[in-house]
């Protein structure tokens, strides 16, 4: 494919994950005392988005989707949206290394089935660190900004109420991202199939 097909089509893909992912997020299944909430997998477009285009495309998404999420959000200073935010969301970029490689991912005109062709787990594995990664820059961000929350919640430790707090709800946001790309996985058929 040639250089030009390739970007337009990253930016129109990129630009359709972007508002999937933004219409998803604004449902919340749960959410969280101050800030954090579950939803129906709404970063799951963003890890598709990055495993079909790769992951320099994938953290350039995942930049738009980190500003997107500013709208609504649960805003104290500049720099707890850094790390909550920007810094956090950022890290769904992640994902965009378990796409096959890129010499590979160019002959298949179909970014599903360049999603498709990536392995399973390797998939899993990078979500999960992406997520990790998201999780990590929200701990540090609960232990610089809302420690003194934690001898209300009946934690000691700043940084143990920090990691339970953001765990709790990201847990839960993860497996539902999972479950989901394991669904999607199965529905698209494979090349072999097709």
């Amino acid at each position: 494919m040639s250089s030009n097909k390739e970007k337009i089509l990253s930016i129109t893909c990129g630009g359709v994950c972007l508002a999937l992912a933004f219409v998803l997020s604004q449902i919340k299944l749960f959410e969280m005392p101050m800030g954090g909430t579950v939803t129906p997998a709404s970063c799951l477009p963003i890890v598709v988005f990055g495993m079909a285009f790769g992951p320099l495309w994938g953290f350039a998404v995942s930049i738009i989707f980190s500003c997107l999420q500013l709208i609504g959000g649960w805003l104290v200073t500049p720099f707890q949206v850094l790390l909550d935010y920007i810094l956090g969301y950022t890290m769904l970029g992640i994902a965009g290394f378990a796409g096959i490689k890129a010499s590979d991912r160019y002959a298949i005109k179909n970014p599903l089935r360049r999603f498709r062709s990536a392995n399973l787990v390797k998939a899993i594995i990078f979500t999960v660190i992406a997520y990790a990664a998201r999780w990590f820059c929200s701990v540090l961000s609960g232990v610089i900004f809302y420690s003194e929350y934690a001898a209300e919640a009946g934690f000691d430790n700043a940084w143990v109420y920090s990691m339970v707090y953001n765990g709790s709800f990201l847990a839960v946001d993860l497996g539902i991202c999972i479950a989901a790309l394991i669904i999607l996985y199965m529905v698209i058929p494979s090349k072999k199939k097709a």
